[in-house]
């Protein structure tokens, strides 16, 4: 059997296919550009069908047997860098094509880790699909616009550099814990319900997420947009012991959790938002399996949405590309998704309904619409998984994108309305109080505007550990103070 790859513009992808089946061949789309392969006998007729400009992809006629054609689908590069001498016979970056045994692959498969799947090639499949960009008019002056225009690389900046700062992210160490217990204060900080929750990994260790939520304003009928991101690091090559910086996987990720989260808290919503940051991602998705399977099923019915972000902070790609990944039940989600890019980016969109190896996974597995947010797939960040995963391999610029199309699309899919209430003092959004003494509302108005301008200084990135400590102390002396006055805030939190 022979192949080859060619470039086919969007537009011309329906022709090629169809006349590429009636030769006698089949096809894979990658984006724009298509794998092609067919019996020895009709490849010539097959290659044929190709005009000159379509074979500028590099790629000449190899051979291959047929049953040895396999897709993986890889972290970084997880796969090369474990099995450097497996044949590539072509490289998409997250997505590989190779040449290999059923039986080598089955038993690849068997690892207990999720770095890497390997899948016989189907024919005529999509593996995934890029956009052309269409600009639209981005609106102004709408809830929506002010809240992405409020998402800052500078806030971004600051979290990235505090999460990588710890030696390691590995979801059993001392730091990890650490480094959830910031990320909790920090949420708090914000006006979120925030926790740690227990998560038990194979051998009788432990890890936790961080759930933070906030209740909408939308009554009875009110449903469930949840974002995600997963906490945890590791170094493979180093081990257990090494440092594990997670820069890009997934301090990156969580970094832009905990930004949206403070651009989301100056505003009011129709629908619930929950932020979380799952451990134990990196040994086999097991923070986000477990929070899913301890979901009622009445909470699982009401989940509207599911955005994950792992892997933002990396160019792999020209141009600039953010891979929207889900499955057929996420589909208004990734449309959403890609509405949003063109409406406040620049970015290329590619879509894949292929999911794999991410926190997404588990909620799709349980019926709940969920899509994976993650750099282009063109080529890989080769540094994750390693000590070398630092800070230079991040983009702050093409992160912030991510986050400000994130950030469009939570606006709509959770129904924001206005900023939330001003307390009057021109320090910013307040919380309405109601009940209780003159004196115990005058000290509660001065604790919201202390809340108010700890969130302006944590958004320009100047708070420090001891800051967002001192913002929780407070918050937890404020909320003492109206429950034993008997008065209970109202309306939503700070921002």
């Amino acid at each position: 059997m022979k192949y080859s790859t060619y470039y086919i513009e969007n537009s011309k992808f329906g022709e090629t296919k169809k006349s590429i089946e009636k030769a006698g061949g089949w096809w894979v789309r990658f984006g724009t550009d298509v794998l092609a392969y067919a019996a020895n006998n009709r490849w010539a007729e097959v290659d044929a069908r190709f005009s000159a400009e379509s074979r500028g992809t590099g790629q000449g006629v190899g051979s291959v047997r047929k049953s040895d054609l396999h897709l993986v689908v890889q972290k970084g590069r997880t796969f090369q860098q474990e099995y450097p001498d497996t044949e590539v016979l072509f490289d998409k970056g997250r997505y590989l094509v190779v040449s290999i045994s059923p039986s080598e692959a089955k038993k690849l498969n068997e690892r207990e880790d999720v770095c890497f799947n390997i899948l016989p090639l189907e024919e005529n499949r999509v593996v995934f699909e890029q956009r052309v960009p269409k600009r639209t008019e981005t609106p102004s002056g709408t809830p929506q616009a002010d809240l992405v225009s409020g998402v800052r690389k500078s806030v971004f900046e600051s979290y990235v550099a505090h999460l990588v700062s710890y030696p390691t992210r590995l979801s059993t160490s001392a730091h990890y814990l650490e480094a959830a217990g910031w990320c909790n204060g920090v949420l708090a900080g914000m006006g979120y319900a925030s926790s740690l929750e227990d998560v038990s990994l194979p051998g009788g260790k432990r890890s936790a997420n961080v759930v933070a939520r906030r209740q909408g304003k939308g009554g009875i009928d009110r449903e469930n947009v949840v974002i995600v991101a997963h906490l945890d690091s590791v170094n493979h090559p180093g081990g257990p012991a090494a440092d594990a910086p997670g820069a890009d996987d997934n301090a990156s990720g969580s970094a832009g959790l905990l930004t949206l989260a403070a651009g989301c808290a100056g505003y009011e919503f129709t629908h619930d938002l929950t932020f979380i940051l799952f451990g134990g991602e990196e040994q086999g998705l097991h923070g986000s399996t477990q929070f899913v399977t301890s979901l009622p099923p009445a909470e699982r019915a009401r989940t509207r949405a599911v955005l994950n972000m792992d892997m933002i902070g990396s160019v792999n790609a020209t141009p600039p590309a953010v891979l929207l990944e889900g499955a057929e039940l996420s589909q208004s989600l990734i449309d959403g998704l890609a509405t949003a890019a063109t409406q406040f980016t620049s970015l290329t969109v590619q879509t894949s309904l292929n999911p794999f190896a991410s926190d997404h996974v588990p909620f799709i597995d349980a019926g709940i619409p969920a899509v994976l947010t993650i750099e282009g797939a063109d080529s890989a960040n080769a540094a994750i998984h390693t000590g070398e995963d630092t800070l230079d391999n991040i983009d702050a610029d093409f992160a912030t994108q991510i986050l400000q199309m994130n950030a469009g699309f939570i606006a709509v899919e959770a129904g924001v309305t206005k900023p939330a209430v001003d307390c009057g003092c021109g320090a910013g959004p307040a919380v309405d109080q109601a009940g209780g003494t003159q004196a115990v509302r005058d000290l509660t108005f001065h604790y919201q505007a202390l809340f108010a301008q700890y969130a302006r200084l944590g958004r320009d990135g100047l708070l420090t550990p001891a800051d967002y400590g001192n913002w929780q102390a407070a918050r937890a002396a404020h909320d003492a103070l109206v429950q034993q006055a008997g008065t209970h805030p109202q309306g939503a939190p700070v921002c």
